[in-house]
C-alpha cells in the first residue's frame, strides 16, 4: 500500500481561493474524516488528492509512484443513458482505463512500438485494480448490496432509482481496489442496511492497510470509522 502526501495546497477556483496553507499525510491504514462548513472545498481536495484537478499552489505526491487513487464521487453519473452497471462499475474501479492501456500497449508490442514497453506495468496495473475476475464479482457484490433480484450487470444505468443508484455506487466501493480511497459523501441515500455495510467496508480497509479520506455529514458514520479528523476553516 502507498500514501498520497499533499503539501502547501491552495484550493480554489480562478481567483477565488477556497483553502491554503494545507499539509496532509493519507497513509497505509489512516481513516481521515475531512469535515468544513458548505463551499470550504472538500470536494476540491479530494479531485486533487485524486490528480483529477489541479492545486493553484502547492504539490501532491504518491509514495511510491505507482500508488493508485481512487475518487468516488456523490453522484452515479453514467455516460449515456445505455451504460450498463458493469459497465459503470468497471469505469469507476479504474478497471476500464486500465484495460484499454493494456490493451493498447499490447498492440504496439505486437507492432514493435516503444509503446509496448510498458504492457508489463499497464498488466500489473489492470490485474491490481482486480480486472481479472471483476465480473464475477460484480454478481456478488450485486448480492451483497441486495440488488441481485432486481438487476443485473447489463441493466442500464439510466433506469434506476435513486435508491438503486445508491447500492450501485455501493458496490462500486466494494469493488474498487485501490491503495487510497477519497470518497465524497459515501452514506447519501443509503438504508441502515447499506450503511452498516459501508462501515464495514471501511474497517476492512483499514485493516489491509489502504488509506481513506472520507466526507461526510453523518457524525455517527464518521465516529464509527475515522482514525483522524481533518477540517477545512
Amino acid at each position: 500500500m502507498g500514501s498520497v502526501i499533499a503539501a502547501g495546497l491552495s484550493l480554489g477556483f480562478g481567483p477565488a481561493v477556497l483553502a491554503e496553507g494545507i499539509d496532509l499525510t493519507v497513509g497505509p491504514g489512516r481513516v481521515i474524516g475531512l469535515v468544513g462548513s458548505n463551499g470550504a472545498g472538500k470536494t476540491t481536495l479530494l479531485r486533487v488528492l485524486a490528480g483529477l484537478a489541479l492545486p493553484l499552489a502547492g504539490r501532491v505526491e504518491r509514495a511510491p509512484s505507482t500508488t493508485s487513487v481512487g475518487y468516488l464521487a456523490q453522484q452515479l453519473e453514467s455516460e449515456g443513458p445505455e451504460e450498463s452497471i458493469g459497465e459503470w462499475l468497471a469505469r469507476r474501479t479504474g478497471v476500464a482505463a486500465a484495460g484499454a492501456a493494456m490493451e493498447a500497449s499490447a498492440a504496439a508490442l505486437g507492432a514493435g512500438d516503444a509503446l509496448g514497453e510498458r504492457y508489463g506495468d499497464d498488466l500489473e496495473r489492470w490485474l491490481s485494480l482486480g480486472g481479472a475476475d471483476l465480473v464475477d464479482r460484480i454478481a456478488s457484490v450485486l448480492h451483497d448490496v441486495g440488488l441481485e433480484h432486481r438487476l443485473h450487470a447489463s441493466t442500464a444505468v439510466g433506469a434506476l432509482s435513486g435508491g438503486q443508484k445508491a447500492r450501485v455506487g455501493l458496490a462500486a466501493l466494494l469493488l474498487a481496489r485501490f491503495d487510497v480511497f477519497c470518497l465524497d459523501e459515501p452514506t447519501n441515500d443509503l438504508d441502515l442496511a447499506g450503511l452498516s455495510r459501508l462501515e464495514r467496508f471501511v474497517a476492512e480497509l483499514r485493516d489491509r492497510g489502504a488509506g481513506v479520506v472520507v466526507v461526510s455529514h453523518d457524525r455517527a458514520f464518521l465516529e464509527n470509522t475515522v482514525t483522524d479528523v481533518f477540517e477545512l476553516d
